[in-house]
């Protein structure tokens, strides 16, 4: 019975350690703030698992038929690319501001997962990462294209990955993308409602010569 009752003061005890290291703020929420080895593994560890066992009743379709890797790259260039880069491609900015940063799809951490894995979390997503859930947005045969895609990626180089973006038809809307970006911070064209300056002598205020 005595055992019991520690065991009970203890558990109250950490319960209000608990609350009162979430109510504190002592936590550092920022983006920029890298977590600790221990929480890094622990988060890694829980998002392998839950993965794994949600993905263990999932049967793969065939992803050998190129062209649903075509249609992959297609997905996957509108819809990856920005966070997750691509061969000779680096890391977007927002990518780099991620917490935790998006892995490159080609990595082999990513691409020891198994097909199932793979399309349980383009579907769903992961929470607290920054990866959206495309299921709902999607068909499954868009998923598995995706998945079928990102097979090829290991074995892709840089020159191969550009001309299928290309052959896609694909690069004009990546540079609609960066004309619209640099006109909104103003580049290239004046701000509107700018002016230059009057040349001396012709200014409204001043009499003519």
């Amino acid at each position: 019975m005595r055992i019991f009752s520690t065991l009970f003061v203890l558990l109250v005890v950490l319960a209000t350690l608990v609350v009162l290291f979430v109510f504190s703020g002592t936590y550092n929420v920022a983006a920029v703030e890298p977590d600790s080895a221990v929480v890094s593994w622990l988060l890694a560890t829980i998002r392998d698992q839950s993965v794994a066992k949600r993905s263990k009743e999932i049967t793969p379709p065939p992803l050998t038929d190129p062209k649903l890797a075509q249609a992959g790259l297609r997905e996957y260039h509108s819809m990856c690319f920005g966070c997750h880069g691509a061969p000779g491609h680096e890391l977007s900015e927002i990518a780099q501001g991620l917490n935790p940063k998006p892995p490159k799809l080609d990595a082999e951490d990513v691409q020891a997962g198994s097909d199932a894995e793979l399309y349980w979390v383009v579907k769903n997503g992961l929470r607290m990462t920054g990866m959206p859930a495309f299921g709902p947005t999607h068909e499954d045969t868009e998923l598995w294209s995706i998945v079928a895609f990102l097979r090829r990626l290991p074995k892709l180089k840089p020159q191969e990955y550009d001309a299928m973006v290309e052959a896609a038809g694909l690069q004009k809307g990546e540079e609609e993308h960066e004309h619209h970006h640099a006109h909104e911070h103003g580049l290239g064209e004046e701000e509107e409602g700018t002016q230059p300056p009057p040349e001396h002598g012709h200014g409204p205020n001043e009499a003519e010569e």
